[in-house]
């Protein structure tokens, strides 16, 4: 096995040893033909599956925000239980999970991803994703330039694209000027309907 690899995940597992609360932010993908293969795509084209998230085991981890895609996207024809990305976190001992249904918007995702923190300082964790949802359904194109388009600009420089960051970069700061010019840019519920909540509230 590459070693590389070995470090790559150990070091992803160790820093989940050490924290309580576990934002991840990259991107992910499930696999219906094999739903242990789904994986969390992490730098340098290295993954963890679902199967080697099974065997984890935590104390001390409070919270996940899978804020990447089909995180919570499940087959079920095999066993009644889920297998899930989410699902194999809550195994492994994280008391809360936040994952996404299916493939989500880069930008959407961001935005509610702010929302969501912003609405968590005083609310449960169930509260602060329906308020981020609502509000993120509701933000004008006005208020997305007005309150957002400066911290998304700063939040899309500092991910990793690989060989196409640069034109991954213009690509969506011409999508974020786009929308910032739309009445109602995330109205759809494709954009703020695929985050959700599982474990204790």
């Amino acid at each position: 096995m590459n070693e590389q690899l070995i470090t790559t995940i150990s070091n992803y597992e160790n820093l989940i040893n050490e924290v309580q609360v576990l934002h991840s932010s990259h991107h992910a993908c499930f696999e219906f033909d094999h739903p242990l293969d789904s994986k969390l795509l992490l730098a340098g084209g290295h993954y963890i599956n679902l199967g080697r998230i099974f065997t984890w085991r935590f104390s001390n981890l409070a919270e996940v925000f899978l804020s990447c895609c089909e995180t919570n996207l499940t087959e079920t024809k095999i066993t009644d239980d889920p297998l899930s990305i989410a699902a194999g976190f809550l195994c492994a001992g994280a008391l809360n999970v936040v994952s996404t249904l299916w493939k989500v918007d880069d930008l959407a995702t961001a935005l509610f991803c702010i929302l969501y923190y912003h609405e968590k300082q005083d609310k449960s964790r169930s509260e602060a994703i329906r308020q981020a949802q609502f509000k993120l359904r509701n933000l004008t194109g006005d208020q997305l330039y007005a309150n957002y388009k400066q911290q998304l600009d700063a939040y899309f420089e500092q991910q990793n694209w690989g060989e196409n960051q640069a034109e991954m970069i213009k690509i969506q700061r011409l999508r974020l000027d786009l929308l910032c010019r739309e009445p109602l840019p995330f109205v759809s519920p494709q954009y703020w309907a695929g985050f959700v909540s599982q474990g204790l509230a």
